[in-house]
């Protein structure tokens, strides 16, 4: 289910999914990364820019944020420092046609996990996504068949996981 919380801001419920805000202000790519992660089974919200995303932070909780650098009013640098600043320790993907290695490396330098940069794969993108989840996210959610069979819940993510959605689920030892 979607639910249209202002004109720029899309907020998906799943009760097990992994919870990840994307931050764009060109639509056309926030839907398209939104729709592919929803059919990947993650819970989606939406912001067009940098103060939606702060306060997306503070109700979605996300366990992950991809975040475009050139938004209208704070730049994407610029809402990795407030989050950094405020505690809020959220694994960032930074997704941006800014390409230049000064521009990575200061993205990667104040707290950014990951770099991508348009134009993209956007199979690659879901599988850094996944990458990021499993290796920054605390609480684990779901694994599940390639069928959408099986669920379990961790405390932690399992060592045979793949991460962040789609895996085979971990035997029972």
């Amino acid at each position: 289910m979607s639910v249209k919380a202002s004109p720029n801001m899309q907020v998906s419920t799943a009760e097990d999914s992994v919870r990840v805000l994307v931050v764009d202000d060109e639509s056309y790519i926030t839907d398209l990364v939104a729709t592919a992660l929803r059919y990947e089974g993650f819970d989606v919200a939406a912001a067009a820019n940098g103060r939606e995303a702060l306060g997306l932070v503070e109700s979605f909780r996300p366990e992950l944020i991809v975040l475009d650098v050139m938004l209208p009013d704070l730049d994407g640098f610029e809402v990795q420092r407030r989050l950094v600043d405020r505690g809020r320790r959220v694994p960032v993907l930074f997704l941006t046609a800014r390409d230049a290695t000064e521009d990575k490396v200061r993205g990667l330098t104040i707290g950014g996990d990951d770099y991508v940069t348009k134009p993209f794969s956007l199979e690659e993108l879901i599988a850094r996504i996944r990458a990021g989840c499993g290796s920054r996210t605390s609480r684990w959610t779901r694994t599940r068949t390639r069928c959408g069979e099986a669920s379990r819940r961790w405390t932690s993510p399992p060592r045979s996981s793949t991460s962040c959605g789609s895996s085979w689920p971990t035997p029972d030892a």
